[in-house]
């Protein structure tokens, strides 16, 4: 069995623009799991434990699927609080893109999966210790609007490791 997802790997680029974000989370008191640099993501689809004869018909519909798909502009806009204020368990850049969310739909009529609205998340919530202090000093964190290309699609195996997951990519799909 492999647990794997579909999604795009962040271009160090961008992932140049998160880390400063995530170093101000740092200073709150909240008590969470921040995501790697190296593992920084957009999940298209949360796709489990798979058979490893199963992994060859998803690649398959991947394929065929990116045929129909170019590079897609997206845009990063603020911190977004998942699943919400009351109940903080990520958090999480919003992507916003409509053309990433018919992609992302394609995929889970195609692939099937767990698909949640586009976003990049940067840290697992365990525990907040003032949530109106944090949910406050949150929103005052600027975020710069920030726009980059989607430019592939990946197929990744998720191994989880003491040290946290490992990303490796098993086929990766170039959208033209």
């Amino acid at each position: 069995m492999v647990r794997c997802f579909v999604g795009f790997i962040l271009p160090e680029s961008v992932k140049e623009k998160i880390v400063p974000i995530q170093e101000e989370i740092k200073r709150l008191p909240i008590v969470c799991k921040f995501v790697e640099k190296e593992n920084l993501h957009i999940c298209f689809s949360f796709l489990g434990e798979l058979k490893e004869s199963s992994l060859e018909e998803v690649e398959h519909s991947l394929e065929i699927l990116t045929k129909d798909f170019k590079s897609i502009k997206v845009r990063v806009d603020g911190i977004k609080l998942i699943p919400n204020e009351n109940f903080v368990r990520v958090l999480a850049l919003d992507v916003v893109s409509d053309e990433l969310e018919l992609l992302m739909a394609k995929i889970k009529k195609e692939v099937g999966g767990d698909v949640k609205p586009p976003h990049i998340t940067l840290c697992r919530v365990k525990n907040i210790r003032n949530k109106e202090y944090v949910i406050q000093k949150l929103k005052e964190i600027k975020v710069e609007e920030f726009k980059f290309l989607v430019d592939s699609i990946c197929l990744i195996k998720s191994e989880l490791k003491r040290s946290g997951p490992v990303y490796t990519i098993i086929k990766k799909f170039d959208l033209f």
